[in-house]
């Protein structure tokens, strides 16, 4: 059976665990607090340009975040 890809914000979140990153240490990167909270309680839409920021800087495969 085939495994299904996981949600992209759960994997960001995720590896943010797995590398002790914090909300925050997303802030100069991503934008302000708000959004980065947004973001991550899927408010606000991964859109392709965080894709490759995520995919460039947390080393999360392309496949899943644009999933």
């Amino acid at each position: 059976y085939p495994v299904p890809l996981p949600d992209p914000i759960d994997a960001i979140k995720l590896k943010m665990q797995d590398l002790g990153l914090k909300n925050k240490d997303l802030v100069g990167k991503v934008g302000s607090k708000g959004y980065v909270s947004a973001l991550l309680n899927k408010r606000k839409p991964l859109t392709l340009e965080l894709a490759r920021l995520f995919h460039k800087e947390l080393s999360i495969p392309a496949d899943i975040l644009l999933a």
